[in-house]
C-alpha cells in the first residue's frame, strides 16, 4: 500500500471516528427496591381460621337440642346419662359444644389441702366417659339453676345430682357453672366448670339448690 492510501485511510478513519455520536454518558443505577415487610401474622385471624375449620368438622346436632337454654342444658345431662354397657351418643355430646370449649373439674389431688383445675376438653371427656359408663352406670340431672345472661353471653349456675342408677343412692351433688353462647343460629356450651360436696368439703348452699 502506497503511502498516499495509508494517509488517505487514516484520514478517513479519523473523520468516521469523529462523526460517530459520542457514546451517552453512564446512567446512575437506581437504588435497589427495598424488599417487602413480612406481613405481621394476625393471631385473631388465626384464630378464626382455626374456629372455622373447626366448626366444619364437628357433627350435626340435633336441631332440639340447640334451639334454647333449657334445650341444651336437657341435652348436655341426657347426653351423659345412662347405665353401665351402655353406649352414649358421643357425637351429640361433641355437636353440643364449640370449638375450644374446656370442661373443668375441681379435684382435690392426694395427700393435697386445697383444690387444683384439671381442665380437659371434650374429647378427653368422650375417652374418659367411655371407659367408665363401660362398667359404671352413671345418671346426672339438674335440680336447680340460677343464669345470668348479657347479650349471647350467658352464665349458668346449675346445681346437679348424680346416681349410679335412675332411682339409686346419691353418689354426688354439685354445682356446674355452665358458660353458654347464643351466635344467631344456636346455642353452645363454651365451658363447664364444676365441683362436688365431697370434693369441696362443703355443702351447697340454699340459694342454689332452690329452682
Amino acid at each position: 500500500m502506497s503511502r498516499l492510501l495509508v494517509a488517505c485511510a487514516v484520514l478517513l478513519g479519523t473523520a468516521s471516528f469523529a462523526q460517530a455520536p459520542a457514546a451517552p454518558p453512564p446512567q446512575p443505577k437506581a437504588p435497589a427496591a427495598a424488599p417487602a415487610a413480612p406481613e405481621k401474622p394476625n393471631p385473631l385471624k388465626a384464630a378464626a381460621d382455626r374456629t372455622q375449620a373447626a366448626l366444619a368438622a364437628l357433627p350435626k346436632p340435633k336441631p332440639e337440642d340447640v334451639k334454647s337454654q333449657d334445650a341444651i342444658l336437657k341435652a348436655l345431662y341426657d347426653v351423659i346419662s345412662g347405665p353401665a354397657g351402655a353406649p352414649r351418643d358421643w357425637q351429640r355430646f361433641r355437636s353440643l359444644f364449640y370449638p375450644g370449649a374446656q370442661l373443668i373439674p375441681l379435684v382435690k389431688p392426694p395427700g393435697a389441702t386445697t383444690l387444683a383445675a384439671r381442665p380437659i376438653t371434650p374429647e378427653d371427656y368422650v375417652t374418659w366417659g367411655k371407659e367408665g359408663t363401660a362398667t359404671h352406670g352413671f345418671f346426672e340431672k339438674e335440680i336447680a339453676r340460677q343464669t345470668h345472661a348479657f347479650g349471647g353471653l350467658v352464665q349458668v349456675m346449675s346445681t346437679y345430682e348424680a346416681r349410679g342408677t335412675q332411682d339409686g343412692p346419691l353418689i354426688a351433688k354439685g354445682v356446674n357453672s355452665i358458660q353458654l353462647f347464643n351466635d344467631g343460629q344456636r346455642w353452645w356450651v363454651m365451658n363447664i366448670f364444676w365441683i362436688d360436696e365431697k370434693t369441696a368439703g362443703l355443702t351447697v348452699p340454699k340459694d342454689l339448690t332452690q329452682k
